[in-house]
């Protein structure tokens, strides 16, 4: 097996692989061919349980009888958990979402995959490369 492409996954994109069953197969797919290595940190999953609380998606949890704690028992099951030492302000708009930014870096991930559009305007950071699900699937799911 060759080197593993590092990467950080955003909370909505976490949400699309639970319920989006497309997204679930082609993730599950590079999960499975080990061509990844995903890295949350606890920042990351503190939001990511903090969402899974929301009205609307706990009672889509609970029709499907799935706990909160078993989607971030897959999340934790899925990625490496890492502890960011720097702080950054570079996504003025939303800082929240410096916390993906700050995993990546911390990890040495060469990717961030985001639905967010503040994170996807800007494109790059330090050599990281932030792209859409879409984007990346297409480039990874294509390196048979």
């Amino acid at each position: 097996m060759g080197k593993k492409t590092k990467v950080v996954l955003d909370t909505n994109i976490w949400i699309s692989i639970f319920f989006n069953k497309i997204l679930s197969k082609e993730f599950d797919e590079l999960f499975r061919s080990e061509k990844i290595e995903v890295f949350v940190s606890e920042e990351i999953l503190k939001e990511m349980a903090r969402i899974l609380e929301y009205p609307k998606i706990k009672s889509i949890l609970e029709r499907v009888e799935i706990d909160s704690r078993e989607v971030l028992g897959e999340i934790v099951r899925r990625s490496k958990v890492v502890n960011p030492k720097k702080k950054l302000d570079v996504i003025k708009e939303d800082p929240e979402d410096n916390k993906f930014l700050e995993c990546a870096i911390e990890s040495g991930a060469e990717y961030i995959v985001s639905g967010d559009k503040h994170l996807l305007k800007a494109g790059e950071f330090k050599g990281i490369k932030i792209v859409s699900a879409r984007e990346f699937l297409e480039k990874f799911l294509k390196k048979k």
